[in-house]
């Protein structure tokens, strides 16, 4: 192949060890010998114009510097050697050092060997054993363990030749380096596309990430074609393992980026047989690039997918995501899901589901578009959308985002926002009939963040809202489960098995109902409650707060607020209602700090430690009119284990406004070190408990638990979180909760964390004593062990364990995972292989399909 050396051709080929980089290669350091001047050669330095009758006519092409050494001529051959080191210039400016030269002043040749090192006077430097230069060619052939170096780029091989006048270099044969992968090419060519970025296109070419001399894969295409640090592209692709060919592709374009490229996870799983899950992922959008053909600014990431389950058929789709949008992870995509499942009654749980479709299918659209209009304010319209087949598709087919969301949001809205304010107009509809959701049709909203009135001290912040609102229970669940359920009689042994599938609130209303007699006025109004609550409401709440210092070292915020909610349109028994509501509160605290010394503990992360102790209080005053038991209710109190908010413009739960007068009171504790020339906090504590003057529950509490919130930063490799809450007055809550999660990498080997959480004897949620671990071992130097392990020992039950196999091939890592899930009805089984390639391409193998 032909390319001009004084093109910016040489990032060619990817990172390999440089030849000339290594010891046995460079010649050793020390200072320049003296000039030999050893006869018959009257003089050190020789070049075509310095002739005498006993000495010999230099080639024209050369200058020749001795640089120490012995010179020895025979006028039979014509042959001039120099023993030791030596220097020789070419008429370019290209240069050449070595320990020997042979000058063929007949022929015009000049032959170096030991170390050479050739320098041209584009910057390019090639090194090998030996070096022959042709003075009538113009070139120079360079021969053993060649490596030619420029810039960040590097080609190796056993012969190159370079021809100074073309500054053309014939890399036909070499290997080279370029980004984290080698090449190796019958024939290279380089360009530059319409932005002046370089493109290296290689024919009958092969590629590795194996930085070996025999590397124990290649790549070997047709065509390749390199867009450093973004992709490489293949035309009639064969893999081969070692000299086998294992797989072939009429084409693949490989980025470098993690997210693009082919990506598959094979294995198999109790619900779905086995499995080969592949996905693709291009960029698209941009202009077409006329030298390359690629498209240019690309935007739209798009990741294609074709999955093969045994047991349930192939599903196929596609994941559009806007990469403008990045920086929000929430927003940006388009997602489309569809498979025509082979055996939709097959589940994991074990729990009777209902009749299903077999078209199983998920159609996700979130995103956000951004508009200017004539205010200073930014201005938006969002989409969060998710229509689902049925619903047992994310439990099937999504058990991470499962987990996570179980019940998708579906709105659209329009938002203004100017630092101060946040206006609203959000309509929330029903898209997915099989889960309780409930309905805005519309809301109007208008936020006002907490600033002052014009320059005076004191602050004011409000909301407002005015919305038609509704909420409907699954079609699914009111006919096949609630329904059955308010008909059986006492005792009926399907009446467990019915309420395990409701969510929590559906299950208290039903346990509410069933206990009340027949023919109570309370059972229609908490039916609807269960099934169709709706109204229309306004509600509005606005607050004044004045923040004051008393000498320097109390700071105290008095506050007082009014609202007002009105409701009409009432669905049930219920009649229109309307009430105001008063807040009178404050909130106080001092600050001090102790300097506790020049503690310096490296183990530890210490370099100094302050202390920190913060005292404060927080007292909220509420007088409402609470809704009629009668009457439904949407924005409710959630059932939770963690205290209510008290700051009466930050609660959600607009339908639970209620009497209450609660005083919170606590310290938090903060010690601080240095880290990185700042401040750092190292261990933070917050413990507090509530005092109740008047329960807003009802349930003649004098206090609440004492809470407790400890977070432990000392060391990166070291972190323990501890959430405790307990009674320690009378009975408080009712209830105790303790939550840990240690992380702690003790050696350079081991790395683990164990989690801990207990929850025992609250009035709704389930009882729980759980406890998780999680490790990773490097058992050998090539081997890795993995393990989580998740433990629920109110019933000494290993709900989920998972473990895992690694080895390290070099440029591959293989592994195997098995896991295994006890549903309590029914168990399931699961089985993962993972092949992944280090850094080229990004065939990434996660060991879990639903990471726990």
């Amino acid at each position: 192949m032909r390319i001009s050396a004084g093109a910016p051709w040489l990032p060619l080929l990817f990172a390999m060890p440089l030849l000339a980089q290594q010891p046995e290669v460079l010649p050793e350091p020390g200072d320049v010998p003296a000039v030999d001047t050893i006869t018959p050669v009257p003089a050190p330095k020789l070049s075509f114009g310095e002739i005498n009758s006993a000495a010999p006519t230099m080639p024209k092409a050369f200058t020749v510097t001795n640089l120490g050494g012995k010179i020895e001529y025979s006028a039979t051959t014509g042959m001039l050697t120099y023993s030791g080191a030596v220097k020789v210039v070419t008429d370019s400016g290209t240069t050449m050092t070595a320990d020997r030269a042979v000058i063929d002043t007949k022929a015009e040749l000049a032959t170096l060997t030991g170390m050479v090192k050739v320098r041209t006077e584009t910057g390019l430097e090639l090194f090998a054993d030996e070096a022959v230069a042709d003075g009538k060619q113009k070139s120079i052939t360079a021969t053993g363990n060649v490596s030619i170096y420029q810039g960040n780029s590097l080609q190796r091989g056993n012969r190159v030749t370079y021809f100074w006048e073309r500054k053309f270099l014939d890399t036909a044969g070499l290997r080279g380096s370029v980004g984290p992968v080698l090449m190796e090419a019958g024939k290279f060519t380089a360009s530059t596309d319409s932005k002046g970025n370089q493109v290296f296109i290689g024919d009958e070419a092969g590629i590795t990430t194996d930085d070996q001399e025999d590397p124990s894969y290649w790549l070997r295409a047709d065509r390749t074609t390199i867009y450093p640090g973004e992709k490489v592209t293949f035309r009639n692709l064969k893999v081969y393992a070692g000299d086998v060919p294992v797989f072939w592709l009429p084409y693949l374009s490989q980025p470098l980026d993690e997210e693009l490229g082919y990506h598959f996870v094979p294995g198999a799983r109790s619900n779905w047989g086995a499995f080969l899950l592949n996905t693709y992922g291009i960029m698209l959008g941009g202009e077409r690039d006329p030298v390359t053909g690629d498209h240019e600014d690309a935007w739209l990431l798009s990741k294609w997918h074709l999955d093969f389950r045994t047991s349930r058929g192939v599903g196929t789709g596609v994941d559009l995501v806007d990469t403008r949008l990045e920086e929000n992870s929430n927003l940006g995509w388009l997602r489309l899901y569809y498979l025509k499942d082979l055996d939709p009654s097959t589940q994991r749980s074990g729990i009777p589901r209902l009749p299903i479709d077999d078209d199983r299918y998920v159609a996700e659209f979130k995103y956000r578009v951004p508009f200017d209009m004539a205010d200073d304010a930014n201005w938006r319209v969002d989409f969060d959308l998710t229509k689902l087949s049925d619903q047992y598709y994310l439990e099937d087919f999504e058990p991470q985002i499962q987990r996570r969301n179980p019940y998708p949001d579906n709105t659209i809205g329009l938002y203004r926002n100017d630092g101060r304010s946040l206006a609203s107009l959000v309509a929330r509809v029903r898209v997915n009939d099989f889960y309780r959701s409930d309905e805005r049709l519309p809301e109007i909203a208008f936020d006002q963040a907490r600033a002052p009135i014009f320059d005076w001290p004191l602050l004011h912040e409000g909301t407002t809202s005015l919305g038609w609102v509704s909420e409907q229970t699954s079609d699914p669940t009111r006919n096949a489960v609630i329904q059955p359920l308010l008909s059986l009689p006492d005792g009926d042994p399907r009446i467990p098995g019915l309420l395990a599938q409701l969510p929590a609130f559906e299950r208290e209303l039903v346990r509410q109902i069933r206990a009340l007699p027949s023919g109570s006025d309370e059972i229609p109004s908490l039916t609807r409650q269960l099934l169709d609550p709706s109204f229309a409401r306004f509600h509005t709440y606005q607050e004044l707060s004045l923040p004051l210092n008393f000498g320097g070292w109390l700071n105290v915020t008095p506050e007082v607020g009014v609202g007002y909610r009105n409701y009409w349109d009432v669905a049930g028994p219920a009649d229109s209602y309307n009430n105001a509501y008063l807040e009178a509160g404050a909130e106080a605290s001092v600050k001090f700090s102790k300097d506790l010394g020049g503690y310096h503990d490296r183990v530890l992360g210490l370099d100094g430690l302050v202390h920190v102790f913060q005292p404060y209080s927080r007292w909220s005053l509420v007088s409402a009119d609470a809704l009629d038991s009668t009457f439904p209710k949407v924005d409710r109190l959630t059932f939770a284990t963690r205290p209510q908010t008290l700051d009466l413009g930050r609660f959600t739960a607009i339908d639970d406004i209620k009497d209450w007068n609660i005083v919170r009171f606590g310290v938090r504790n903060r010690l601080l070190t240095r880290r990185d020339g700042q401040s750092y906090e190292w261990l933070y504590m917050n413990t507090y408990m509530d005092a109740f003057l008047q329960d807003p529950e009802h349930l003649g509490r004098e206090s609440s638990n004492l809470y407790n919130d400890l977070t432990w930063r000392p060391l990166p490799w070291m972190s323990l979180d501890v959430e405790t809450q307990f009674p320690i007055i009378n009975e408080g809550s009712g209830f105790s909760e303790l939550a840990t999660r240690l992380k702690f990498q003790p050696t350079d080997t081991l790395e683990f964390s164990v989690g801990h959480r207990l929850l025992n004897n609250h009035p709704v949620l389930i009882d729980s004593n759980q406890v998780d671990l999680r490790l990773f071992s490097r058992i050998f130097e090539n081997w890795g062990l993995s393990m989580i392990q998740r433990w629920e020992l109110d019933d000494s039950t290993l709900e989920y364990e998972q473990y895992s196999l690694h080895r390290d091939l070099g440029s591959w890592v293989v592994g195997v995972g098995l896991n295994h899930r006890d549903n309590r009805v029914k168990d399931e089984y699961g089985v993962m292989f993972t092949l992944t390639l280090k850094d080229f391409p990004s065939a990434s193998l996660p060991l879990q399909v639903d990471a726990e």
